[in-house]
């Protein structure tokens, strides 16, 4: 988790830095948004542990893979939450509302 926030942080203040435009407009919550959606993936795609038996077939190892008493892949979906809720923000106070 905590290496998708810095990567973000960094990629972030790299494109507002050589770039700008569109990247100078991104601000904290969406910062955090893309970092949340980051770290979804990750720990979804490295929920399970896997090793290589005699013959070299990957196995999947049963283990017990929680943090804080809670399933990773559980972890996985509380993030992606979490970033839908942070890029809502950004849709809900930076654009304006349609009126008919």
């Amino acid at each position: 988790m905590i290496v998708c926030f810095i990567g973000t942080a960094i990629l972030v203040g790299a494109l507002h830095r050589n770039y700008g435009g569109i990247f100078s407009k991104i601000d904290f919550y969406t910062g955090l948004g893309f970092a949340c959606l980051f770290t979804s993936i990750w720990t979804y795609l490295t929920k399970d542990d896997y090793y290589r038996d005699r013959e070299g077939n990957k196995k999947k190892m049963d283990l017990v893979n929680e943090f804080f008493w809670i399933n990773m892949k559980i972890w996985a979906i509380i993030f992606l939450i979490a970033s839908f809720i942070f890029f809502g923000n950004l849709i809900f106070n930076y654009f304006e509302p349609v009126t008919l």
